[in-house]
């Protein structure tokens, strides 16, 4: 089944980017004088093959070679995305003109005019790029004010920083130590952290990010539970031993409750289930024996089964996953897929609060969305 979907998802691969190769040359390459077709399709194919290399066979590189070329195709394939886009409308337009005759035959009789598009098409791609780079780059706070109307012991506030889908590896490299500094500077009484720590175990030995995140002051500690991609890794023992060695405490299919006065639960991710073959503990069964009449504190990766949860009688649900598609028109199809995904959602009794993420995955860019740190302040009753 592995092969079937590759060799399918390589065929799509290989075919747009025939389609962009060819619109690249009949727009740009064929006019500029000393460009041999020949020499273009080699080049083009080249950086083709090193894009499928970067991304399907990344982690068999040696590893200063397995970054640089891993983060050059993943910014390929987002450039991809909108150059298809644009080539598209530009050849839908080109069909209607043949059936309308709406273009004005200045435009279509000027021969310097492809290139020009060509030209702008690719000026605008970079700018986007260059764009989703320093946008993903800006890591926001992005704070909420809610109330759960139950006691909570002494408690009559908490305040929550809550980090998800850091994604620690060769693409956000380093970028803890700005998430860090971010947390710390809320003062918060707990840090909460729904999944997708980390994409490459290896970067996260060799970048001392456990000593980084021994440095997050908070008066309860740091508490997370896994995402689907922190289980792709064959070191899983090795990730929750250099976790733990982080100070971060991991809910697997498990609870805690703090200081007598609220609970916290970590759900294996959806993902779990898959890699296992086993199903993950029913939420209804981790809460056996709770004291329901104490806030609930959930931390499930991705938004989904949220009737599970408001029937179980959670009362705070903290997700991520989604990254809000991260880059358009991906947020497009995270909006039709999950009933919330991104912001607050109150559905009953309970209430959802969803992340962008503080990091990405694949291309390290955000166009139409925000790399977050979420400051929850929870009021009691």
């Amino acid at each position: 089944m592995f092969h079937l979907i590759f060799s399918i998802f390589l065929a799509i691969y290989v075919g747009l980017n025939y389609y962009i190769g060819l619109r690249g040359w009949q727009l740009v390459g064929s006019r500029v004088y000393f460009l041999d077709i020949k020499i273009y399709w080699v080049v083009f194919a080249v950086i083709v093959l090193f894009c499928i290399v970067g991304i399907a066979a990344n982690k068999f590189l040696p590893r200063p070679l397995r970054s640089s070329l891993y983060l050059v195709s993943s910014y390929w394939l987002a450039a991809m995305v909108y150059i298809i886009g644009i080539l598209v409308i530009f050849d839908l337009v080109r069909l209607l003109d043949r059936w309308a005759g709406f273009l004005p035959e200045a435009i279509k009789s000027n021969s310097v005019f492809p290139f020009i598009l060509g030209l702008g098409v690719i000026i605008f791609v970079t700018a986007l790029m260059v764009y989703g780079t320093l946008n993903a780059r800006n890591l926001k706070v992005t704070s909420y004010n809610i109330t759960i109307p139950k006691q909570a012991g002494s408690l009559k506030q908490l305040h929550i920083a809550m980090i998800s889908d850091t994604h620690l590896g060769s693409i956000n490299d380093k970028r803890q130590r700005k998430i860090i500094e971010t947390v710390n500077s809320l003062n918060p009484d707990i840090v909460l952290v729904p999944g997708d720590i980390i994409d490459d175990i290896t970067f996260f030995e060799h970048q001392g990010i456990a000593s980084d995140f021994q440095t997050i002051k908070s008066k309860y500690g740091i508490y997370a539970s896994f995402g689907n991609h922190d289980y792709s890794s064959k070191d899983l023992e090795l990730i929750i031993d250099r976790l733990n060695n982080a100070g971060i405490n991991l809910l697997r299919d498990s609870s805690v409750k703090v200081d007598e006065s609220f609970y916290i639960i970590g759900r294996e991710d959806n993902f779990y289930g898959i890699i296992n073959e086993k199903k993950r503990i029913e939420l209804w069964k981790l809460m056996e024996g709770m004291e329901l009449e104490l806030p609930v504190i959930l931390l499930d990766h991705q938004p989904k089964n949220l009737e599970e949860a408001k029937n179980a009688g959670v009362d705070l649900q903290l997700s991520g996953h989604t990254h809000r598609g991260q880059f358009f028109p991906f947020n497009l199809i995270t909006r039709k897929v999950f009933r919330v995904d991104y912001g607050y959602l109150r559905t009953g009794s309970l209430q959802v609060i969803v992340s962008n993420g503080a990091g990405t995955w694949g291309p390290p860019i955000r166009i139409g969305s925000s790399s977050e740190v979420v400051d929850i302040l929870v009021n009691f009753r």
